[in-house]
């Protein structure tokens, strides 16, 4: 009896392991021994629900419909393995997309158990502590030009994955003010909208815009206290400006990215044509570019999912894509009319994120986790505690 009250504990081990994976995600990326606690949330489940014949997973039907289709998604684009260059990578495929699912399903668990307030305050003290930890390595003398690189050393080595962390950061901030009625935390979603600010990065600045506007359609009553905080988060914001003189930097920035921006599309461009010559089933998962672009730079991503689907896996993978995110935009308009209208920002956010960023979303614990499987994870989530 003893021992079956210890096995019962695995699920709470399990639970709080992946809750602790969900804080030093976004502070610790692809850090082994971060991925261990991922993995010991796995042992334990996988144990308990052995061992005691238990599925703490109940799930409905809508939920196991969208499960499946992101399943598979990702058995397709594992089996693209097999007319790659390299075939027995599919087994670390197949491995990642087994952990996805756990994560959908963990996060999903998490919810219902512990509650939205907990779980989201987690991933805010994680990317807020990405902020401060960023911020205290970084080269402080030239801190508004230098794009916040060479900064904390396992932060993304991207600065615009290391905005769009920002950015989920920010979105988990709201969410917590408004599960929790606390409303102070804007200002600390203040600070990470001026991390975000000094990446200079648009992609993410655009699409956290984008996905944040789609609220305001939502609510017709505004409280005071609202406004207040608003106001206070402007201030901070408006203030930065003021003494850093931060605003000719960021302008100036903004104009250069608005023309390199035209770099993207001949990179775009020749990543189709490759694509042609594999139409229907792509490449295959390895598939990468070779690739100069018109300022010399040689390039091997092609700096949008969407493009990468279609090299890697064809027509046929676009399809499984679309249809992941189309199953993924009917539950955030659930999510929005249910109340929950930030949850399905977050996904918004990541799909237009990835339109001009990244090389793909498969793979082991790393910025994908945090800007593609998480949002997904959060609109999929069946209920609220």
């Amino acid at each position: 009896m003893l021992f079956l009250k210890k096995l019962e504990k695995l699920e709470v081990t399990s639970a709080v392991s992946f809750m602790a994976f969900l804080l030093l995600l976004p502070v610790f990326t692809g850090v082994g021994k971060v991925n261990n606690i991922f993995h010991l949330s796995i042992a334990s489940m996988l144990i308990y629900m052995i061992a005691l014949r238990k599925n703490p997973f109940a799930l409905d039907y809508n939920y196991k419909k969208g499960l499946a289709v992101v399943f598979s998604f990702l058995i397709y684009y594992s089996l693209t393995n097999l007319w790659s260059d390299n075939p027995a990578n599919i087994e670390s495929t197949l491995k990642h997309s087994l952990y996805f699912m756990f994560f959908i399903l963990m996060f999903n668990h998490c919810i219902k158990r512990y509650g939205i307030l907990k779980v989201h305050l987690l991933i805010f003290l994680g990317c807020f502590s990405l902020l401060c930890l960023t911020i205290l390595f970084v080269d402080k003398s030239t801190i508004l030009i230098n794009r916040l690189n060479h900064g904390f050393l396992y932060a993304p080595s991207n600065v615009i994955d290391l905005g769009g962390y920002f950015a989920i950061g920010i979105i988990s901030g709201l969410i917590v003010a408004r599960e929790s009625g606390r409303h102070w935390i804007y200002l600390p979603a203040a600070l990470l909208f001026i991390g975000l600010l000094l990446t200079q990065s648009r992609g993410p600045l655009l699409a956290l815009l984008v996905s944040l506007i789609v609220l305001f359609a939502k609510y017709k009553n505004v409280h005071i206290r609202h406004v207040v905080y608003i106001c206070l988060s402007i201030s901070i914001i408006a203030l930065f400006f003021y003494f850093t003189d931060y605003g000719n930097e960021f302008y100036a920035r903004i104009i250069l990215s608005y023309k390199q921006s035209f770099i993207r599309f001949g990179i775009w461009d020749f990543s189709f044509r490759e694509g042609l010559a594999h139409p229907i089933l792509g490449w295959g998962f390895d598939k990468e570019i070779n690739f100069i672009n018109s300022i010399g730079q040689h390039v091997t991503t092609t700096h949008s999912v969407y493009f990468s689907a279609f090299l890697k896996g064809g027509i046929i993978g676009v399809i499984f894509l679309s249809a992941v995110i189309i199953v993924s935009l009917m539950q955030a308009y659930k999510k929005y009319h249910q109340g929950l209208g930030l949850e399905a920002s977050a996904y918004l956010f990541s799909i237009i994120f990835f339109i001009t960023q990244g090389m793909f979303v498969i793979g082991g614990p790393g910025e994908a986790w945090m800007l593609f499987w998480l949002p997904l994870a959060m609109v999929m989530s069946t209920q609220r505690k």
